[in-house]
């Protein structure tokens, strides 16, 4: 028996989760601080989080939103997404990365072949794209613009995360925090990444999240009419799958 679930939960509110059993998950720019001894870096990632938690601890996590999608880690498998790695704010890790990489651009700069010059900046994106999937194991909540937690524990989480490629088509792999600071800022960055879906088949989903039983009724007749056209037989097994946020933090 394995430690961990064979679901990964994505939690929202009532209309983004309609809006995704309409047409899969949009990509959103999420701002991450990384912090090391003596370094940190400050970003925005285009990405899709999950949380690989076990159905009696979702509890503690319903703060995203009461609503949510449990999909398979086959599917999880299927669309390349990864855990993200969890480094001690007070390890050197951070610094050592955030130092070998300013080294390397620093002799970017000093290469005149253009061959070399495209050989390294590839390698050194690479490396780059390690930023993408690390977050301190614990640090500041910071909850629209306000601090929640000085000392959150991020790696209760157990985030995995979908991140498009870095050679995706008119994607930024990065966006600097000072241009997406504000509500206008990140709309007009996700509008770049707006054509980009995370896609699933009724097939992938092993749960679904509602806040209360008044919920479930709608939700049933939302996936009747959904784009998805989820047939009779799926509507009737998923019907079976929907669990509530107040059952969670009851009885769960």
């Amino acid at each position: 028996m394995s430690l961990y679930p064979t679901t990964l939960f994505h939690f929202t509110n009532k209309q983004s989760l309609y809006n995704i059993l309409n047409s899969n998950f949009n990509i959103s720019y999420a701002r991450e601080k990384i912090i090391g001894p003596n370094n940190n870096r400050e970003f925005a990632v285009p990405m899709v989080s999950f949380c690989d938690l076990k159905l009696s601890e979702l509890k503690h996590f319903l703060n995203y939103g009461k609503f949510g999608i449990g999909l398979s880690k086959e599917w999880a498998n299927r669309k390349n997404l990864s855990p993200v790695m969890y480094i001690n704010r007070h390890c050197s890790l951070m610094d050592d990365l955030i130092t070998g990489l300013n080294g390397i651009y620093s002799h970017l700069n000093l290469i005149n072949d253009l061959p070399r010059f495209n050989d390294l900046s590839n390698h050194y994106h690479n490396i780059m794209n390690t930023y993408r999937y690390i977050k301190n194991y614990e640090g500041e909540l910071i909850r629209q613009g306000n601090l929640t937690n000085p000392n959150y524990r991020f790696a209760d989480e157990r985030e995995w995360r979908f991140v498009p490629k870095l050679n995706t088509q008119g994607v930024l792999p990065f966006v600097a925090i000072s241009n997406i600071k504000t509500t206008e800022q990140k709309e007009f960055c996700n509008r770049k990444v707006e054509n980009i879906k995370l896609e699933f088949t009724p097939e992938d989903i092993k749960y679904l999240v509602v806040e209360s039983e008044s919920d479930i009724t709608d939700l049933i007749n939302h996936l009747q009419n959904a784009k998805r056209h989820f047939n009779t037989e799926i509507r009737n097994k998923l019907a079976s799958r929907i669990l509530t946020s107040e059952q969670i933090i009851k009885d769960i």
